[in-house]
């Protein structure tokens, strides 16, 4: 059974890498028999993974026809992107209210990666430090529900975040202005200054928001 649990979150974590690097593009048909093959798992493993991913909304399921990757309209970016900036805001009010600097350090280990992975040019590796680095100042408001709530948010939002960072990559050059965006947000948490911490937190969403797919 563990062995099982294993193999499932295992695939649901390479089929959700090939959506995020674009391997699978939006709209792309999950073809089982090939898929199994290439992740070389059984097909049952790898349907309980489709099953997670259409859950986190990265897959869509028609009857007889399998599973698509999602095709997000403007107006599902819209809604993902304010979403986030909600939840952000009061995790930042929560963060603030009983401030303790120490909470942030597990954030270290996350920037060490995300520079590590800018510097070796892995696009998908940088993602990934940017849900982590999210997900860890979220995580520290010590508030189980509001982080199940934004951890599901992300999943649906990786899509776009990996096609910002992309967009990023080309007209920077590197990964590695991304990485001293997150450094400025850890400063920032670190002043215990609320008015500092939600001005660069309100900046940092908008520049994602307004750098989303499909906009100039």
């Amino acid at each position: 059974m563990v062995v099982q649990e294993s193999l499932v979150a295992m695939a649901a974590a390479d089929v959700r890498r090939l959506i995020v690097t674009g391997a699978l593009a939006p709209g792309a048909r999950v073809h089982e028999p090939p898929l199994a093959e290439q992740l070389e798992i059984s097909r049952p493993p790898l349907r309980e993974a489709l099953r997670i991913l259409e859950s986190e909304g990265l897959l869509k399921q028609t009857p007889r026809r399998g599973y698509r990757v999602v095709e997000m309209t403007e107006r599902d970016v819209e809604e993902i992107y304010s979403l986030r900036r909600a939840l952000e805001m009061f995790a930042l009010d929560v963060l603030v209210a009983d401030y303790d600097s120490t909470v942030f350090d597990p954030l270290d280990e996350v920037m060490t990666r995300m520079r590590a992975a800018a510097a070796d040019n892995d696009h998908p590796a940088v993602v990934q430090c940017n849900i982590d680095f999210h997900l860890g100042v979220v995580a520290a408001t010590g508030h189980s529900r509001l982080l199940d709530a934004y951890r599901t948010l992300m999943g649906q939002m990786q899509v776009s975040m990996a096609a910002n960072l992309a967009t990023e990559a080309k007209s920077a050059g590197d990964l590695a202005h991304g990485c001293e965006r997150h450094e400025r947000l850890l400063d920032s948490l670190r002043s215990g200054d609320r008015e500092r911490i939600v001005k660069d937190f309100e900046e940092h969403g908008e520049r994602d928001y307004l750098n989303r797919p499909g906009t100039e």
